[in-house]
């Protein structure tokens, strides 16, 4: 057996037992001593791993562990809750503000609503398995300030069916990678290294038709793969 391909299996015993997700491998500079090999060698045997989905390479960071990722189907239905409980996973919301204001002009025209249109602004961190993996900025139509502010965990929109019968579906999502910002970094416990995925979402009521919802959620790349569904 080559020698890289030794290295990478030594590597990936180790990585399943004693590392986690999110947790980085010694230097490649470190791990080439160890293994008494060049770095042109030891750089082989962790594309092995990366291969293998048990690695990832981020600059300025190194070479980190991850778990397999996430499946998050968008589809006319899907919310985070839904998606997630479905695969079994424990999530839990953090809301961090609840406001009413009035939207900018640029946001409004963005999603044609009229000039001075204010709305519930709830700010949330989505958690699975106590990790913090999502934030979302939800802009609310059609709700008071006082029953929202009551929301402060679960479903969001389980609890809108709940407290005034909304029933909606996903309209238009759109999707952009990008780096985090400081801030994001340190709510999601991430590195500056780390993109983003950046997900606009409207969703209308099926009754009438009418917005009920426009978010905007900030996830970690390193955790959800995404598959877009009619």
């Amino acid at each position: 057996m080559a020698v890289y391909l030794e290295i990478a299996t030594k590597l990936r015993d180790e990585i399943r037992d004693h590392y986690a997700p999110g947790d980085l491998l010694p230097p490649e500079k470190q791990l080439a001593e160890r293994f008494s090999v060049n770095r042109h060698t030891l750089r082989r045997a962790v594309d092995e791993l990366v291969q293998d989905g048990l690695v990832k390479r981020f600059q300025g960071l190194g070479n980190q562990v991850i778990q397999s990722p996430i499946d998050y189907a968008l589809h006319h239905q899907s919310c985070f809750t839904f998606n997630l409980s479905k695969q079994g996973l424990t999530t839990n919301t953090e809301v961090t503000q609840c406001v009413e204001q009035e939207l900018p002009q640029e946001l409004l025209k963005r999603i044609k609503q009229p000039a001075g249109t204010h709305a519930v602004v709830i700010s949330t961190c989505r958690y699975i398995d106590e990790q913090p993996t999502t934030l979302i900025r939800h802009h609310l139509f059609g709700v008071d300030i006082e029953t929202m502010q009551a929301y402060h965990t679960g479903s969001l929109h389980q609890y809108l069916k709940e407290h005034y019968q909304f029933d909606a579906s996903r309209g238009t999502t759109r999707l952009r990678a990008r780096m985090p910002t400081f801030e994001e970094c340190q709510k999601l416990g991430i590195g500056r290294g780390i993109p983003v995925m950046e997900i606009h979402s409207l969703y209308y009521l099926n009754a009438s038709g009418d917005l009920m919802e426009y978010s905007i959620s900030i996830s970690r790349s390193d955790i959800f793969e995404y598959s877009l569904e009619p």
